[in-house]
């Protein structure tokens, strides 16, 4: 369950950087004019982020899954716009980096389950850092 809900949490994500994409590269019908605004660093990152779900159906390949994609998440913390997103994005690069670490798989299950409230918060605000990034561009 626990890698279920992380998987849709990661598409979660892939749907809105491809909503952020298309919402730049589409102009709006009736549109004379287009104005594109200059991305910011974030909004750079999110572009070019090419990330991938947790694979397999156990938590033995999840340890190298969040090592992969550690330094991102580090990198779009210092770059985050504004100190709720930072603090956001630093929760979540704490708990990948426990999770990277962690080579005994019933501590790390348990260390999930234990934090998952928080993992579920930090996404749903992550994604509305990335949705404000694309209302940023429009």
């Amino acid at each position: 369950m626990i890698t279920t809900s992380r998987t849709a949490f990661a598409g979660t994500l892939a749907a809105a950087v491809m909503m952020v994409s298309l919402g730049v590269a589409v102009p709006t019908s009736g549109a004379t004019t287009l104005r594109y605004a200059s991305p910011s660093a974030f909004c750079t990152s999110i572009y070019s982020f090419k990330g991938t779900p947790p694979t397999g159906t156990n938590y033995n390949a999840y340890p190298a899954w969040a090592k992969a994609n550690l330094p991102f998440y580090k990198k779009l913390a210092s770059q985050a716009p504004n100190a709720k997103t930072k603090k956001v994005l630093n929760e979540l690069v704490t708990i990948l980096k426990y999770e990277a670490s962690q080579k005994n798989l019933k501590a790390l299950g348990t260390y999930i389950a234990k934090n998952q409230k928080q993992w579920t918060n930090g996404w749903k605000a992550f994604a509305g850092a990335v949705l404000a990034c694309a209302k940023s561009l429009a």
